[in-house]
């Protein structure tokens, strides 16, 4: 049996919509039938205290039907989540249950997300080191040693989304002048999402007290000259996704480009996704794709139940290419990557613990130990 971990709020409408053929449980349903295994939806939450059983909604392929039952924790679980957990008692009941040799797929702890972390563990790689901007926490003895460098500089926080409380502040030959995101929707002006500024070269410190009150909690980088698409900066946004033949495998890549008003490619920032061919960036897909699975494979190795990742990396205008960030819970909306690809690998790990190659507290090739 296979399970389906959703979020609470999800699993309580799902139940309701279930025989739709719309539902989440159908579309799983369709896979469940196609590799006849047997298949159980239920959230977190409903997972007993001594982590044995679970309450869920099980189908079953030989019968084709639907009950309500109380089960065995599947030995291969695939998760749901689109946001990163943060509920500490849920994440220990994770690493309890991953402990006793239960796999659950791309269960995106907050952690997870810590920019500072990410990035020092790329630096710390031969291959990639060279294509990840010089990042430190942010003090103002930091931030005034990054400009005196590269003369523009971002400042992000550390678990940041949504390209919100973004900073960008760049030395020109009398003033700084910087551009800001809003923290939440509600804070912008009426000049829209970017707030825009500048003020004098003695003023700098005043700046970096009055805006950055806890700055233990940013990273300050290098700026990278993006590449322009009609004078407006852009990146790269790829998923990748391990596959049936437990494989890292690039499942989709789009360019956003940054609005007219500001110089952040993120979507919720007014960016827009662009097609690779309006960019001509046919020519940079061999590169990009073999950097994908290089970040994903490294990554795998911090963060061993991960098996989807939206690598976000750009390609400056000397052509060389620069890893941004990694979103380890990316949205899809096709039916290929959101539930044949997830359940064809979690197939691969059950079929390998049925024949037993995979033992307690050991990972199949790709997917080592860890936490």
């Amino acid at each position: 049996m296979i399970g389906i971990v959703l979020p609470i709020a999800v699993y309580n409408h799902e139940i309701k919509l279930c025989h739709e053929k719309s539902s989440i449980y159908n579309h799983y349903k369709i896979m469940a039938k196609k590799f006849q295994v047997d298949m159980c939806m239920y959230s977190f939450r409903q997972i007993s205290k001594n982590l044995k059983m679970v309450e869920a909604l099980v189908y079953s392929c030989r019968q084709d039907n639907l009950i309500w039952k109380k089960v065995m924790v599947p030995r291969v679980n695939i998760v749901r989540n689109t946001s990163y957990v943060r509920d500490q008692q849920q994440i220990n009941r994770f690493k309890r249950l991953r402990s006793q040799n239960i796999h659950f797929i791309n269960f995106p702890i907050y952690r997870q997300a810590n920019k500072l972390k990410n990035y020092m563990y790329l630096q710390s790689h031969e291959l990639l080191k060279y294509h990840v901007p010089a990042t430190k926490r942010l003090s103002y003895r930091q931030l005034e040693a990054f400009i005196r460098q590269y003369g523009k500089v971002i400042i992000k926080p550390i678990y940041g989304s949504k390209g919100r409380g973004i900073t960008i502040i760049e030395k020109d030959s009398d003033q700084y002048k910087v551009c800001r995101t809003p923290f939440s929707k509600n804070d912008s002006d009426s000049n829209g999402s970017h707030k825009l500024a500048s003020f004098p070269h003695p003023q700098l410190k005043q700046f970096y007290q009055e805006n950055f009150l806890n700055p233990s909690s940013f990273l300050v980088q290098q700026w990278i000259d993006f590449k322009q698409f009609k004078g407006r900066p852009y990146d790269i946004r790829a998923v990748v996704q391990k596959n049936g033949k437990n494989q890292w495998q690039l499942t989709s890549r789009v360019a956003r480009v940054a609005n007219g008003k500001g110089q952040i490619t993120n979507l919720n920032q007014g960016g827009e996704m662009v097609s690779f061919p309006r960019l001509q960036l046919q020519k940079y897909q061999g590169e990009i794709f073999e950097f994908c699975l290089e970040t994903a494979n490294i990554f795998a190795n911090l963060y061993p139940w991960t098996a989807e990742m939206g690598i976000d990396l750009a390609i400056d205008k000397s052509n060389k290419l620069w890893y941004i960030e990694t979103n380890f819970c990316p949205e899809k909306i096709r039916y290929t990557t959101t539930y044949r690809i997830p359940f064809e690998y979690a197939y691969y790990l059950y079929t390998r613990e049925l024949s037993g190659s995979v033992s307690k507290g050991q990972y199949p090739p790709g997917l080592p130990a860890g936490s």
